[in-house]
């Protein structure tokens, strides 16, 4: 489906400052012609490396869980696009911070939309595997979904947040996002790197399947459905169904560390003791022929992936607090 071609647009971007955002927000700077208003919660942007490109038409703090502050500064920016960012991404946590969760993974969605409706404004906006069971995958967008979370279910709540609107919207949906990014909270493959550096252990189940995405490609994936205004649900996916034990030794290999720090367990295993709260569904690969065909996508496996995010996080190693983590 496509909207009618526009001038040159101006595309807001919220959670600038996470993992993905991050990324989003360089690659538009790179790779499209957008103007860019970059919105997070912090009252001062990270991003002084490229504040002065001329297309940055500035920061604003904005806390998306509040309708105020995105009536405020959207009103103000008059966007043509709007691309959240902005998510609770802590699965188990969301068991029980509920309320932080639905604020920030469906609330938020609802002030986007009535601001969106107001400025004439599309969205483009990042779900989850997790909104589905595991009871067969890999899953087409076609698929019914079906969460067994709490965190599934405000990604499923917020998908048909936009679907109810009236604004014209596309949807990702994605799957164990991983790479390098600056300041940002650690990602599952970050997370093995720094127990397996610091000679820490890793359980990582072996019953728990899933395709491990490289989130340049999903980042990619976003500027690419925004510069061409593509609407409707996309799956964005690695292209190797694999358990989290396997990614963990190929992370392991990749950055040359020990092996035999990464200790095989289940998902029952990891729930039992504790490290877990959420029920994981057991398989939630994502078929991704439709974003590969109409984006233009050429998706990296684990190993080509592993290798990009080596390379990424060698770029930001002279970099002073290279990650924050939280």
């Amino acid at each position: 489906m496509f909207v009618p071609e526009r001038s040159k647009e101006t595309v807001l971007i919220t959670g600038c400052h996470g993992f993905v955002g991050q990324h989003v927000v360089r690659l538009f700077v790179e790779e499209s012609k957008c103007d860019l208003v970059l919105t997070a919660r912090e009252p001062d942007s990270l991003f002084a490396d490229i504040a002065k490109e001329p297309r940055i038409r500035g920061y604003h703090a904005m806390d998306v869980t509040q309708r105020a502050s995105v009536k405020e500064v959207i009103a103000a920016a008059k966007p043509d696009v709007i691309v959240n960012c902005a998510a609770f991404v802590k699965v188990d946590d969301a068991e029980t911070q509920r309320e932080t969760a639905w604020h920030t993974n469906v609330s938020a969605v609802e002030h986007l939309s009535e601001m969106a409706r107001k400025v004439d404004a599309r969205i483009v906006h990042i779900s989850s595997d997790l909104v589905f069971d595991g009871a067969r995958a890999p899953y087409s967008e076609s698929d019914a979904p079906r969460p067994i979370n709490y965190y599934g279910r405000t990604k499923l709540a917020s998908e048909n947040v936009l679907r109810t609107s009236g604004v014209g919207h596309t949807i990702f949906r994605t799957c164990l996002v991983y790479g390098a990014a600056e300041r940002a909270k650690a990602n599952y493959a970050l997370s093995v790197l720094i127990s397996l550096e610091d000679g820490q252990p890793v359980y990582a189940a072996t019953d728990l399947f899933s395709a491990p995405t490289l989130v340049d490609d999903l980042a990619l994936a976003i500027v690419r459905a925004t510069e061409r205004k593509r609407l409707g649900l996309y799956h964005v996916g690695g292209p190797e169904m694999i358990t989290r034990f396997e990614f963990a030794n190929r992370i392991a290999e990749v950055f040359g560390l020990n092996s035999a720090l990464i200790l095989p367990t289940t998902i029952a295993e990891l729930r039992s003791s504790g490290r877990w709260r959420a029920e994981r569904p057991a398989k939630t690969g994502l078929v991704s022929l439709k974003a590969q065909t109409d984006l233009g996508l050429r998706i990296a496996n684990v190993d080509d992936g592993l290798r990009v995010m080596e390379r990424g996080m060698e770029e930001l190693l002279g970099k002073e607090d290279l990650y924050l983590y939280q």
